[in-house]
C-alpha cells in the first residue's frame, strides 16, 4: 500500500510525500497545484490562510475524497513535514486516516436507516448505480487507498445455436468496480472467476471479513444480497470493530 499526504507549499505548488507501507520508506515529490485532482491523497495540509483562500475552488472539489487540514491542528509546519522521517510520517498518516474514518463512521451510523432504505430501492432499480454509491460510501468509511468490488454480471455473448448459426445469448461472467480515487467498471478476467470459486463456501447474507493482513494493510470481505455474491478487496491502514459493525448493520438492512 502507498499512503500519500500533501502540504500546500504555495498557491501553485504542493509537496507530496509517499510512504511504501511494507518497506516503510518515504519518497518526496513536488507537483503543480493544477495536477492535484489526478493524485490519490489520504490527506492534505494547509499552512497559510491566504494559500487556502486562493486555492479554495480547487480544494472544495477535493475535500470529498480526503481530509484537508490546517497544519496547526497537528502543530505541523511545512519544513517539519518536508523533513519528517518515515516512522513519524507513518504515525502522522495513521492519525489522519483514523480521524477521517471515525468522522465518516459516526455520520454513517446516524444516517444508516435512511441510507439503507435508499440503497434497497436502488439495488432493485439500478444495480450499477447501487454499486457506484456503495463503492464511494465504503471507501470513505474505510479510509482506503483503493477498493475493488467483484460481482457476477450478465453480458451478451455470440454463441452458436443448435442449427450452427451465430446469435447473441446472455452469458454469466464476473465484473468489478475498482479504483483509487474514482471507481471504474471493468469486465473481469479469469482471476475473478477463480476468486468467486475460492470463496464459494464463504457466501452468506452476513458481511464477513475473510482476510485481514495488517502488515500489508489489506483485507478481503464477502457478502450475499438476494443470492448475488459480492467480494470486497481494499487497502487500508486500520480495520476497526466500529467499521465492521457499520458494514454488518448496512448489509443486514439490505436483506430486509
Amino acid at each position: 500500500m502507498q499512503l500519500t499526504l500533501g502540504y500546500v507549499r504555495s498557491t501553485s505548488q504542493i509537496l507530496l510525500k509517499d510512504l511504501d507501507w511494507e518497506q516503510n520508506k518515504v519518497s518526496t515529490r513536488l507537483i503543480d497545484a493544477t495536477d492535484l485532482p489526478d493524485q490519490n491523497l489520504q490527506g492534505l495540509f494547509v499552512g497559510q490562510t491566504d494559500h487556502f483562500q486562493q486555492l479554495l475552488g480547487l480544494l472544495d472539489k477535493e475535500k470529498s475524497h480526503y481530509p484537508i487540514i490546517e497544519g496547526q491542528t497537528f502543530d505541523l509546519g511545512y519544513s517539519v513535514f518536508e523533513d519528517m522521517p518515515a516512522f513519524q510520517f507513518k504515525e502522522l498518516g495513521e492519525k489522519v486516516v483514523s480521524r477521517w474514518q471515525l468522522s465518516h463512521n459516526y455520520q454513517s451510523l446516524e444516517e444508516i436507516f435512511a441510507f439503507t432504505t435508499h440503497m434497497r430501492v436502488l439495488w432493485h432499480k439500478d444495480r450499477i448505480s447501487f454499486l457506484e454509491e456503495m463503492w464511494y460510501w465504503m471507501k470513505r468509511n474505510l479510509g482506503a487507498t483503493d477498493l475493488s468490488i467483484v460481482f457476477n454480471d450478465v453480458i451478451q455473448s455470440e454463441q452458436k445455436n443448435e442449427e450452427g448459426q451465430k446469435e447473441q445469448k446472455p452469458k454469466l461472467t464476473q465484473s468489478l468496480l475498482t479504483g483509487t480515487k474514482k471507481a471504474n467498471f471493468m469486465t473481469g478476467a479469469g482471476k475473478e472467476a477463480v476468486l468467486m470459486d475460492k470463496y464459494l463456501d464463504k457466501w452468506n447474507e452476513q458481511f464477513e471479513v475473510t482476510e485481514w493482513d495488517q502488515k500489508k494493510a489489506r483485507f478481503v470481505a464477502t457478502v450475499m444480497i438476494d443470492k448475488s455474491p459480492l467480494i470486497f478487496m481494499a487497502r487500508t491502514s486500520t480495520l476497526t470493530q466500529l467499521q465492521r459493525s457499520l458494514f454488518a448493520a448496512f448489509f443486514k438492512g439490505m436483506q430486509g
